[in-house]
């Protein structure tokens, strides 16, 4: 991955390229930010610079060895820790080494693809997925090997918040007194969630939030949209790919229509109608559920916007703002909260295994009744 292939970022990528060009870059880096702005991609990015054997002044080469290897996923000098499902086969714990083929697939298909998209995948859409200490100390191994071809040892540990208290403790050690010419790059959208231990012995680097306009070209990149549409759907991203995506048809079904069907069917307590509507998000999949349920939210957002008069701070399509016009009318501030409340439980709700049936039937029940109430 070379810096010009990630969208936007432009400042932090300015720092980073400072920082190696003049020697001064940590040894430690945790990447923060909301997901699906490029976290990882920006991380094998720093990677692929590190190792390159003839780097440019704004960019790795792209051509040399050790650039060919981490454009593939298959640098030896370079090691991921991913997420997964703790589990053991026959006495051994399996590591992220078992994925690693799954893993580097999907990443070089689409650099910003998400932990939701990750579990789903290895069927553990129902299932914690964690860093356990066995992984950590693998990987406190696997920096004290001598390196095979490059400048330095690195190891990148996706979604950091995720390594258990005991893995957290073990990759301390590594962290106070790394091996020498060691990179270790983190990933986090929740550094709140990590030892402050790990956080004090790192340096952070705030990402930002992408643009419409980079979003739109991310779509067409990765997902190959049409122009119109892929500018659409950026109005409504908040800045992620990962929400950009969500938002695409699933299912045969359009979220922004189905949304405003679900909402006017709670407003008017019409329970045939709702019924029919969350019919078509619970029979889903869970990745579409929640989906819908985060536009929902974004959605209820708006709407508010537009009843406090300050519409041109939400980001909506001109398609859009007649339904939040007219739905406005019936909102409140009070009435927001609570309705924005009753949604991030059911998501929650979705996330942890509910009965989805059941808890969109509730939403909408007690969405109906926060409207007319």
């Amino acid at each position: 991955m070379q810096f010009q292939q990630i969208l936007g970022q432009t400042e932090a990528k300015e720092h980073i390229l400072s920082a190696m060009q003049h020697d001064k870059l940590p040894h430690a880096l945790l990447l923060c930010g909301a997901e699906g702005i490029g976290k990882l991609a920006f991380a094998t990015a720093i990677a692929q610079y590190a190792n390159c054997m003839q780097p440019l002044a704004n960019d790795s080469c792209g051509k040399c060895a050790n650039c060919q290897r981490s454009g593939q996923g298959i640098h030896p000098d370079i090691s991921f820790v991913l997420p997964i499902m703790s589990k053991e086969e026959k006495g051994k714990h399996i590591l992220s080494d078992a994925y690693m083929g799954d893993f580097r697939k999907a990443f070089l298909q689409d650099p910003y693809f998400s932990l939701e998209q990750w579990q789903t995948f290895l069927d553990g859409a129902n299932k914690q997925l964690m860093i356990s200490v066995h992984e950590m100390r693998e990987a406190k191994r696997k920096l004290l090997l001598k390196s095979f071809s490059a400048k330095f040892k690195i190891l990148i540990v996706w979604n950091a918040e995720l390594v258990n208290e005991k893995g957290a403790n073990a990759f301390l050690k590594i962290l106070e007194e790394p091996p020498e010419r060691t990179l270790i790059l983190m990933t986090s959208s929740q550094p709140s969630r990590l030892l402050p231990t790990i956080i004090s012995r790192c340096q952070r680097l705030f990402l930002q939030k992408l643009s419409q306009s980079e979003i739109a070209t991310g779509l067409q990149q990765f997902n190959g949209l049409p122009l119109t549409q892929a500018q659409q759907i950026a109005t409504i991203a908040d800045g992620s790919m990962v929400n950009a995506k969500g938002y695409l048809e699933e299912s045969g079904v359009a979220l922004n229509d189905l949304y405003v069907h679900w909402m006017r069917a709670n407003y008017a307590g019409n329970y045939v109608k709702m019924n029919e509507t969350i019919e078509k998000v619970y029979k889903a999949s869970k990745e579409f559920q929640r989906a819908f349920l985060r536009l929902a939210i974004k959605k209820m957002r708006d709407s508010v916007l537009f009843h406090l008069n300050v519409s041109q701070l939400a980001l909506v399509t001109e398609e859009d703002k007649i339904f939040h016009s007219n739905f406005s009318k019936v909102m409140s501030v009070p009435k927001a909260e609570m309705m924005l409340q009753e949604t991030e439980n059911a998501l929650r709700y979705i996330a942890g295994n509910g009965n989805s049936q059941m808890v969109f039937m509730a939403l909408s029940l007690r969405l109906f009744g926060i409207l007319r109430g």
